[in-house]
């Protein structure tokens, strides 16, 4: 399983430090680490250990989101620092 494109492991520089973000479906959540289906095609591997519980607590299976991060200083994996339903998950009242 590939947990980031080529373009995100190049050397990191100034891009270490600054958010990314990324929309796709949740694959799954397994303690502090979610995987991320991104509308690019990739897998996306994110460690929740900085982002508020309640920001994902609810979340399941196929739930749609946008998180915010930084990448880690080996460029492997994505530091949480927020998650947000994507509006395609909100249901009408």
């Amino acid at each position: 399983m590939t947990t980031m494109a080529a373009s995100l492991l190049a050397p990191l520089d100034a891009r270490a430090q600054r958010l990314l973000y990324y929309e796709g479906t949740v694959q799954w959540i397994a303690g502090a680490t979610m995987i991320v289906a991104t509308d690019e095609g990739l897998s996306l591997r994110v460690d929740l250990t900085r982002v508020p519980q309640s920001e994902y607590a609810g979340l399941g299976l196929r739930s749609r989101i946008i998180v915010a991060g930084q990448l880690s200083p080996d460029g492997n994996y994505l530091i949480g620092r927020s998650i947000q339903r994507a509006r395609l998950d909100f249901q009408a009242p």
